[in-house]
């Protein structure tokens, strides 16, 4: 069977996307300012992660300190993943970078909760983004992962600030939980390219009070 790594999910930091029942795919999804009373938000948006991100295999571990994403989000849910900047990365092999290609991704988030747990899910799919891939360069070697023949989604969990159940306790923002995400190891090294890795990173997101501004101050809330 293929292996697969997750270092690409890394970055998403972003970024995020878990299987949707027949019920909650019957819900509808609304984006809206602040609380589930608020108005509906469409715009930009920014994502940052909260602590750091990191990538573990048998015997391989690696870790990036910030990540930075940006896009789009209308308030029905379809979004756009624009930009994503990784920073301090470390590998096995010394100082790392990860290098999101074939963007602007599409995905789409979705009121989806479940009990004791998320609210919504981000997901991208690779018929919608089939050049997408992550570049990660780890000292003399250079590795790409992507969607492949086993790896053909990627599903984000996403939590309200007011979700007992979120991931980053101290903060009342939109977060999202990468949780065991994978890619498919599209190219490189058999040996030393690690694969089979999985990836964790929990990150807050935000939208703009003042459209256009790129000054990222207002909570976001995901409902019906």
């Amino acid at each position: 069977m293929k292996a697969h790594l997750k270092v690409g999910t890394t970055a998403v930091a972003a970024l995020t996307v878990v299987a949707m029942t027949a019920t909650a795919a019957l819900a509808t999804t609304t984006v809206r300012r602040d609380t589930s009373g608020g108005a509906a938000y469409s715009g930009n948006y920014q994502i940052l992660n909260v602590g750091p991100m990191t990538v573990t295999a048998s015997g391989f571990s690696a870790s990036c300190t910030g990540a930075d994403l940006r896009g789009t989000l209308t308030s029905a849910g379809a979004g756009t993943l624009a930009t994503a900047n990784v920073t301090g990365c470390t590998s096995p092999f010394g100082a790392a970078t990860v290098t999101f290609q074939g963007l602007p991704a599409t995905g789409t988030l979705t009121y989806a909760p479940v009990a004791g747990g998320r609210d919504a899910s981000l997901t991208f799919t690779k018929a919608a983004n089939p050049n997408f891939k992550v570049k990660a360069v780890m000292g003399l070697l250079t590795c790409y992962y992507g969607f492949g023949t086993t790896v053909t989604s990627l599903t984000f969990n996403v939590f309200n600030g007011t979700n007992a159940n979120r991931p980053i306790p101290a903060s009342t923002q939109l977060q999202g939980a990468m949780q065991n995400a994978s890619l498919d190891k599209l190219s490189g090294s058999s040996l030393l390219c690690p694969s089979g890795a999985v990836a964790n990173a929990n990150g807050e997101a935000r939208g703009e009070v003042t459209a256009g501004s790129g000054v990222f101050n207002q909570k976001l809330y995901v409902g019906p």
